[in-house]
Parts: structure tokens; sequence; C-alpha cells
């Protein structure tokens, strides 16, 4: 064995000692400082935002005081709204005298308009509906035959489309829409067949028929919208304006464009903003593709017509779209059914981008029990927002840092005490029917910290703490190494001088057994055949005890190696089966001494490994040694090695005690026993064993395993690498393999 230079070695180890002290000094010192400053400065970063979340969490406090106490003021405002309706109903008489919701709209400032239905599309106020006129007069039997009507429109458009869109028959789907016109009296079902009838008549191409349908659609229902709240007089002039181009009149197409982008702007105040930039678009498209035809002349004058059409702006919404509205509404209470109650109902929504608040007061039929019509009334939000919230927000209680205003749903200001500049600093939306507003409550400078005596009180505790905590993280951290060193020194101490002590009489006594064997094999001590028998029993165990002793001595050697970092293996290429069998042998005497059988299933032609025979064998006799120690009744012990692709496994398996799980994680630590109640001298050994054999296959790149059934015996399985082939030495490079292969490899426990 070729020794390095044991300065050089020394200072490596000591090096790698340091290493390891001062990676557990920063994982004991420096790692709990740092957290414990990163802790803290997170500390006082929650404390700021603590204080800031206190602060903005008395504005949103305070904002739902304000909005509920606006709310109140708005439910005020209904209950004077209810009062007039019912009044002015019960001015109305019967018949109904429209002349009282005049005056309703002048005594009453938050009602900017009204309109009267006694059925759906029969409008009886205001004076110039876009709707069909009605009588002053509620039919009960209108409301019934509606319903039928729509229930029969439903059924029938519904198998028309299915035979349009899905069996492609358009003669029939043809024939069940003109079939709508035949079976329902309602005006607006009527026009709404004529625009399905239209449609299927052009899919089919009969632009003759379809200019027909849309034509009779424009001519006798201008004013009807479908269930969508399209305007049918524009679907029908967009689609007159088709049919004409597909049938060669491309002049008589581009006038009816023209006439459809005039009534678009003139009746924009009836429709919204979607809806008139849709039909817009559409004017847009399909004039500018007739326009490039080359049977046009004049087409610069045409072009500069629609220009001068569209640069017209969208007239705002009158009150003739909120009866539309109104319609609409009354439409669905009807064929739903509803129940009449008296009561007011509201409802919401958007149009040119401003929101409206519109109720409705239902009106019964003659049995009182369902609704056939309606008062509605648009609530004048202008006058709303610019009358009662300015007395309402100079009555709430506020300081003067914060500044409260109303709000729309997109945030932006609509009214308040001062216009802001900032971003509100809290909001709450008001109860319904006014959920388009909301309140806000802004700050008139940013809101400052608190004071900040207790953070700084709080960073001198905890920079006193870091300090503490690193004095005696520094002070525990030395101490614990020293007596970790000085505890590591005895322990190699006290193993190396047990050892010594031991080996002098051992070699003593094996030297006189040795002796005594070779004079009674002299002529003249045969005459004593007694003796001569018993004397040799006597030798045999002097040297199975003398050998166990060895074994026991090295291992307690070996372990102190490993302590100290000094264990040297010198590796050769062997036969493992010749090393398997060598070490069976020399154990095979102490266990048949023992009434013990070893039985050897070893391959003969495993591959040679590039290991330490010597420790291979002190494993397997290890092994060996345990299965005699833990095997009390069938003492039979068989030792395997075979191959599997790249490694070489060896297996002993007994029949003994086995192990029990809880125990296998811990079988291969230091001085630890399976059974403390088997620490005996028959059992012999200090706990070492396993320990080695772990080390001893860690240091060759193996592995080793345990699988144990308790009560029914263990199997100890070693798995040592085969070499590759590049890596054996070839005939030209022998003496430089061998020297390479002499060289002791370190490893450290």
């Amino acid at each position: 064995m070729v020794n390095g230079p044991r300065p050089l070695r020394q200072f490596m180890l000591d090096q790698k000692r340091e290493l390891r002290l001062a990676a557990i000094f920063v994982l004991l010192i420096f790692l709990p400082s740092g957290l414990l400053g990163y802790l803290s400065w997170r500390a006082f970063e929650n404390q700021q935002l603590l204080a800031k979340q206190k602060v903005v969490e008395s504005y949103r406090q305070f904002v739902r005081l304000a909005a509920r106490e606006i709310d109140g003021e708005l439910e005020n405002v209904q209950t004077r709204l209810q009062n007039s309706i019912e009044h002015a109903l019960e001015r109305l008489g019967t018949p109904l005298s429209t002349g009282q919701l005049d005056s309703l709209i002048v005594t009453e400032p938050l009602i900017s308009s009204c309109a009267l239905f006694v059925g759906p599309g029969q409008v009886v106020y205001p004076p110039e509906p876009t709707l069909k006129r009605a009588s002053a007069s509620v039919h009960a039997a209108q409301s019934e035959t509606i319903v039928r009507d729509y229930e029969r429109y439903n059924e029938l458009s519904t198998r028309g489309e299915e035979l349009e869109y899905q069996s492609h028959d358009l003669d029939e789907a043809i024939a069940t829409y003109e079939q709508i016109l035949v079976e329902t009296a309602s005006p607006q079902l009527h026009a709404m067949a004529h625009s399905l009838l239209g449609r299927a008549q052009t899919k089919k191409a009969d632009w003759q028929a379809a200019l027909r349908t849309y034509e009779e659609l424009l001519q006798e229902y201008p004013e009807i919208r479908d269930l969508n709240k399209t305007y049918l007089r524009f679907l029908a002039q967009y689609q007159i304006a088709v049919c004409l181009d597909n049938l060669g009149r491309e002049l008589e197409a581009i006038a009816t464009l023209l006439r459809m982008n005039k009534d678009l702007w003139e009746r924009s105040d009836t429709i919204n903003r979607q809806q008139y930039s849709n039909f817009a678009n559409w004017i847009k498209v399909l004039s500018a593709r007739i326009l490039s035809s080359p049977r046009l002349s004049n087409v610069e004058s045409y072009r500069e017509q629609f220009q001068a059409l569209a640069r017209q702006q969208k007239k705002r919404i009158s009150d003739k779209y909120f009866v539309q509205v109104f319609d609409e509404e009354l439409h669905e209470l009807v064929i739903k059914r509803k129940n009449y109650r008296p009561i007011i109902r509201y409802f919401s929504g958007q149009a040119d981008d401003e929101p409206f608040l519109l109720g409705y007061h239902p009106l019964p039929d003659q049995s009182g029990s369902s609704i056939s019509g309606l008062l509605g009334f648009r609530v004048n939000l202008t006058r709303l927002r610019e009358r009662i919230f300015p007395v309402i927000l100079s009555h709430l209680e506020t300081s003067e840092s914060v500044i409260p205003a109303i709000l729309d749903n997109d945030g932006a200001y609509v009214i308040g005490t001062a216009e802001p500049k900032a971003a509100p600093v809290a909001t709450q939306s008001l109860d319904s029917p006014f959920r388009f507003w909301q309140v806000g409550v802004f700050l008139n400078e940013e809101p400052s910290p608190p004071a900040g005596d207790f953070g700084r009180l709080l960073w001198l505790w905890l920079i006193a703490l870091l300090l503490l905590s690193i004095f005696f993280g520094a002070y525990f951290f030395i101490r614990f190494a020293r007596e970790q060193a000085h505890l590591s020194e005895l322990k190699s101490t006290f193993v190396s001088r047990v050892s010594h002590e031991l080996r002098t009489p051992l070699t003593s006594i094996k030297m006189l057994a040795e002796h005594l064997d070779i004079q009674f094999r002299q002529p003249s001590a045969a005459s004593n055949q007694e003796l001569r028998m018993r004397t040799g029993q006597y030798l045999g165990v002097i040297r199975r005890e003398s050998d166990r002793l060895g074994r026991l001595i090295e291992n307690i050697l070996d372990f102190s190696r490993i302590e100290r970092g000094v264990k040297q293996y010198n590796f050769e290429y062997e036969l493992p089966a010749v090393v398997l069998r060598k070490a069976i042998d020399s154990f095979r005497p102490h266990a048949e001494a023992q009434g013990f059988t070893i039985q050897s299933e070893i391959d003969d032609l495993l591959p040679e490994l590039f290991c330490d025979a010597d420790a291979i064998m002190q494993a397997l006799l290890n092994l060996l040694s345990n299965a005699v120690k833990y095997s009390e009744k069938e003492k039979s012990i068989t030792v395997r090695a075979f191959r599997d692709q790249a490694h070489v496994h060896i297996e002993v398996e007994d029949r003994g005690i086995g192990i029990a799980p809880a125990q296998l994680p811990r079988v291969f630590d230091e001085f630890y026993r399976v059974d403390q109640k088997l620490n005996s001298k028959r059992q012999g050994g200090v706990g070492l064993g396993l320990t080695l054999v772990q080390h001893i296959v860690q240091a060759h790149q193996g592995a080793i395993r345990v699988r144990s059934v308790e009560g029914k015996g263990s199997t100890f399985s070693l798995t040592l690498p085969i070499p590759p082939d590049d890596d054996t030495p070839g005939a030209e490079s022998a003496e430089q393999s061998n020297q390479e292969h002499h060289q002791p490899v370190e490893h450290s426990a």
C-alpha cells in the first residue's frame, strides 16, 4: 500500500473541516440573523401598511354611511313620485282623461315625460306618438288575444326557421311565414313575419317577390320594431336597395339608400347609438359597392351626397325613444301574464352614453288580476342631480380633508361640492334603481402616515435582539464545536488504545497455540491419545476466538480510521468468485463449530471487479458473523453471487430472527443493535459491523440493501459496479496500470 504525504493529507482534511464549520456557522448564525432582519423590516412595513389601511377603512366606512344617507333621501323621492302618480291615476277617471297628465308633468319637476298605454302598441298619451293611437279605454279581451297571437307566432316562426336553416326547404319556409300573416292579428307580428318572409325570398334569389314584401313592410308598418328592438323601417329600406341592385336597377337602389340615410338621421332620436351606427355602416358599404358599377353616371355627385349625410351628427334621444321602450316593456308584461300589483316599478339603461331611469305604474284589465296597460314616466335625472344631490351632499357631516361626490359607474365625476383632481379613495354604489351612480370620497391632500415613534422603537428593539442573537449564537456554536472536537479526539484515542492493548495478548495466544500444535505433532506425543484430542479441541477454540477477536479489533480500528478520515483502500482487479470463496472458507470452521452450514451459489464466470479484496472479505465476514449471531433455530446460511447487467450482486441470506420493519432504517447506524437483549457474550460485537459494511460498499461506488421478514430471516444484498471494458489494463501498459490501481483511495465517513 502506497501512502501519500501525511502533512498534505492532514492539511486537506483540516481545510474540509474548516469549510464544514464555516457552512455550519452560516446556517446557524448568519441565516437566522438575516432572516430576523428581513422579518423586522417586513414588520415595520406591515405596520405602516396597516396604518394606511386603517385610514382607508375609515374612509370606506364614511362612504358607506354617506351612501346609506343618500339612499334614504332617494327613497323619500320615490315615495313622493309614488304619491304623485297614484293621485294622477285617481284623477284620470274612466274614460281616461289625458289632460291630467299634462298637469302632472308641470306640477312634478322630477317627471320629464309620461306615456299612457291601454295595451301593447296602443298609446293614449303623448299626443303625437310614433305608435298607433288608441281610444282611452281598456279592453281585457285584447290582452288575451295578444298572448295567443305571440304563442302562435313563436310556434310558426320556429318551424319556419328549422325549414330555412336546417332542411334548406325555402318554399316550405316561405309558406310557413305566410301562414303567420293569416293566423295572427297583431301589427307587430305581421311586420316581423314580413321581415322573415323577405329574408327567405332573398335566399331563394326571388328578388322581385322580396322587393314587394319589403315595400309592403315599409308602407304598412313604418313604426314597428321587432322583439330585438330593431327598427324594421330601416331594415326594409336597406333590403329594398339590395333587391333593386340585384335586379340591375342601380339608380333606384342609390335613391333608396339616400332616402334611408336621410330618414335615419331624422329619426335618430328614436334609436340608440349602436343601431344608428349599424345602419349607417350598412349604407356606407352597400353604396360604395353600387357606386363602383360601370353602368352608373354622375358617381361623384352621389358620393358627395352620401358623404354630406354621413357628416351629420346623430340627434339626442327624445321622448319618442322612451315611448318605444315602455311599449316593449308592456309587451313583455302582457305576454308573460304578469299579475297586477298597484306599485311603481323602475328600470334603468344607457342611451347616448348617458343613464336614464324609467318608472311605470301598471294598469289592470277589467278583471283586475292581470296587467293590460301602464302609465310610464321618465325621471328627470338632470334636475335630480342639480337640485336634490347638492342639498343632500351639503348636509353630510364631513371633515375638511375629504370631498364627497356623485360618480357614474365608470368613476367619472357627476356632481359634488367641488370637482376633485385625484382618484377616489373609496366608493359605494347606490341602491336600486340608482345603481348607475355611486358615492365617492376624495382627499384634499395625500393622507399622511401616523407618527413614526412606534416604528423607530420597534427597529431599536429588533436591532438589539439581532445583536443578542448573533452573540449567543456564536457562543453556543463555538462551545458546541469545541465539545464535538474534544469528544471526537477522546473517541479516537480510546479506540486506538483499546485495540493496541488487545492486539498484544491475542498475538501471544495465537503464537502459543501454534507452538502447542507443533509440539503435539511430534511422535513422542502420540502415546497420550486423549490428551492429544482434548488439547486439539482447545487449540481450535483458541484459534477461532483469536480470529473472532482479531476481526473485532480490525472493525474497531477501521471505524477509528473512518472517524478520523484516514481510511484507505487498495484497489486492484480481482475475481469476485475467488475473493468470496476465500472469505467463506476462512469463516466455515467457526460456523461449523456452532452447527451452521454455509451454502454457496457463486457464479464462476463473474467478471473482474476493481476492488479492495481484503475490504470485500471483511464485509462478507461481518455479514456471515451477523448471520451466525442472530440465527438460533434454523442454522443455515446461503451466499449468492451473480451478475445483473453492469453490476455484480452479492447476497447473504439467513433464516434467523429477522428485523422488525420499524428498525430497518437504523440497522446501519453506528453502535446500533437490533435487539438489546442479544448483547451477550455469545453474540459479541459492539454494533459496528453493518456500519463498516456500508462504508466499504460506498467506497466501491456500490450500494447495500436489506430485505427482512421478522421471525423468518434476513437477506443483505451488496451491489458492486463492473468496470467498463476500456478500464481494463492492456499488455503494453500493465506496469503503469498496476501502479495506478495500487494507489490508496481515501474516503471520509
